[in-house]
């Protein structure tokens, strides 16, 4: 007897790029096994996206294409829903002990694994937490230096020691900070831990300020003093800097994580203070990059995008450069990186301000482009719709693009000139790669197939005649012409295929200008382009009539 063993599926984590699900949209290559997360769906699907799903799974089954949604009781619900009962498996969280021990042994902690019989993790072991807080306590468990209480107080959230900074003993006291003040000063130092004594003041000032609290210079000099305020919130000061309690293991995050849950009905105005801190320019830039990724971990524990967007939004209008540093790093997270990836796209779907486009545009054209190229480029085409032409962000970016992976640009570049008329994003694309030498040997490469030059000269005659696009279209032709003259381009290469962009009289009087304004036209390179052009036609007419 033989025995045939069939090949390990491949599995593919999908990223849908749709504004609703669809399960037309859905992959179905033979041999693949897909994983499709919709426990945060941005919008309900329609009401035939159940019975899609069951089709889409009978069709695979006959190619060993398998597909598994991943979903939560909150979203699953409706028609669509019901008609996926049958299909559907729901999951309990797994013995949270249990997990917690793999989760050691695998880390290579197993001599920690007898730490969990302790009596104090006994009420933990009863409420069994849920995989994803299993996990979290396997990793101070891993990290403690030693078996004490501070494992379940962290794995609480430090509550007590919270409660107790929020709460002071001498509150109401003679030169003491009121209250208000105090907290603020509390959450500052939480989302600037480590960072310059004033930066936290200053980001305690914009917190009053939301909250209008009066800090006119009378409050200020009426209040206790700087050094106190940060002794009342228990911040350690150490040089210029100030810390919370740092025998506590991330205790700074946990104060953020409480002030989030315990205020719900003002996360508005804390996302609002907390992105205006590190958009402030009175806070220096290292600082502004602790508070960036304090908000980019809180953001990871708490499933909130809303933070993400507000990064994007109020950052990239006063700190680009951090704003794409920190996202960058953030879209390439192995935890994070999904949902900031679908953020980016999700961003472009709408009327989004130049300095969003820009900040898509920048990540798009980083080390996003280098790990998930694929999917730099459709993100970067969605930015295309709402830039400029020839756009610098949009140059710089493809330059690098036509630098690292040409053939992922020129696949694409292929796919969005393909159709007739070209859509914008495709046209921007075209002129933008226009404006670097990388990109204009890409694009004159592109040439050599009688189907890429169709595409060449179809996107610049389209670039000549929409109005929107007609000016940047003659400064680069313009460009061209100068480097041909100085041997940077190929003359012979570049005569022909400009002479075809021209031929077309309804295009050949953009030729005018060249002439208006070069005494020397006969002899120049477009002078030539000219002369071709009515060679070329007076052939087409010879030819047409004989």
């Amino acid at each position: 007897m033989t025995t045939v063993t069939s090949a390990p599926l491949s599995i593919v984590d999908l990223e849908p790029e749709w504004s609703k699900p669809d399960a037309q949209k859905l992959p179905s290559t033979a041999g693949n096994g897909y994983i499709l997360d919709l426990s945060d769906m941005p919008k309900q699907p329609g009401p035939r996206f159940g019975q899609g799903l069951l089709n889409h799974g009978s069709d695979g089954t006959k190619s060993a294409c398998y597909l598994v949604v991943l979903t939560t009781p909150d979203e699953w619900y409706g028609v669509w829903a019901e008609e996926t009962r049958l299909i559907t498996v729901g999951h309990s969280s797994p013995n949270a002990k249990l997990l917690v021990s793999q989760e050691l042994c695998q880390l290579g902690a197993e001599h920690r694994v007898t730490w969990l019989d302790h009596e104090a993790y006994k009420e933990i072991w009863l409420s069994n937490p849920p995989a994803q807080e299993a996990r979290r306590l396997a990793s101070i468990v891993y990290e403690a230096q030693e078996n004490d209480n501070s494992i379940i107080d962290e794995f609480r959230g430090w509550g007590t020691h919270i409660n107790s900074l929020l709460t002071p003993a001498k509150l109401g006291l003679p030169g003491e900070p009121e209250l208000v003040s105090t907290r603020a000063t509390v959450w500052a130092g939480a989302l600037l831990h480590g960072g310059r004594k004033q930066s936290v003041l200053q980001a305690a000032d914009l917190l009053l300020e939301k909250l209008n609290f009066t800090r006119e210079p009378l409050n200020v000099l009426a209040d206790a003093t700087s050094s106190h305020r940060l002794k009342a919130a228990t911040l350690t000061p150490h040089g210029d800097r100030a810390f919370h309690a740092r025998d506590k293991h991330d205790l700074a995050p946990a104060i953020l994580r409480n002030l989030w849950e315990e205020f719900p009905t003002q996360r508005t105005l804390l996302r609002s203070w907390a992105v205006s801190v590190v958009a402030h320019r009175a806070v220096p830039d290292d600082d502004a990059r602790i508070a960036v990724s304090a908000l980019l971990e809180l953001s990871r524990e708490l499933h909130d995008s809303s933070i993400i967007d507000g990064i994007a939004k109020e950052v990239s209008e006063h700190r680009m450069p951090l704003a794409v540093e920190a996202l960058t790093k953030a879209a390439l997270d192995p935890a994070l990186g999904k949902y900031v990836r679908e953020r980016l796209y999700r961003w472009m779907l709408g009327k989004p301000s130049s300095a969003v486009v820009d900040l898509v545009t920048q990540i798009c054209g980083g080390e996003l482009a280098v790990h998930q190229p694929s999917i730099a480029m459709t993100r970067l085409a969605r930015a295309a719709v709402h830039a400029q032409y020839a756009s610098r962000p949009m140059v710089d970016t493809f330059r690098r693009l036509a630098q690292i992976n040409s053939v992922e640009v020129a696949k694409a570049l292929e796919t969005w000139l393909t159709e007739e008329p070209a859509k914008k994003h495709g046209l921007v694309a075209f002129l933008s790669l226009a404006a670097s030498d990388e990109g204009t040997q890409l694009l004159l490469g592109t040439t050599s197939s009688s189907e890429g030059r169709k595409r060449f000269v179809r996107a610049w005659q389209q670039l000549l005649q929409d109005e929107e696009s007609q000016s940047a279209a003659d400064e680069q032709l313009g460009a061209w012409g100068v480097e041909a003259e100085t041997g940077g381009l190929s003359v012979q290469l570049l005569v022909d295929l400009m002479s075809e962009v021209y031929e077309p009289r309804i295009y050949r009087s953009g030729l005018q200008r060249f002439f208006a304004r070069d005494p020397d036209f006969q002899d120049s390179f477009w002078g030539e382009v000219y002369r071709r052009v009515i060679i070329r036609t007076h052939e087409r007419e010879k030819a047409s009539g004989e």
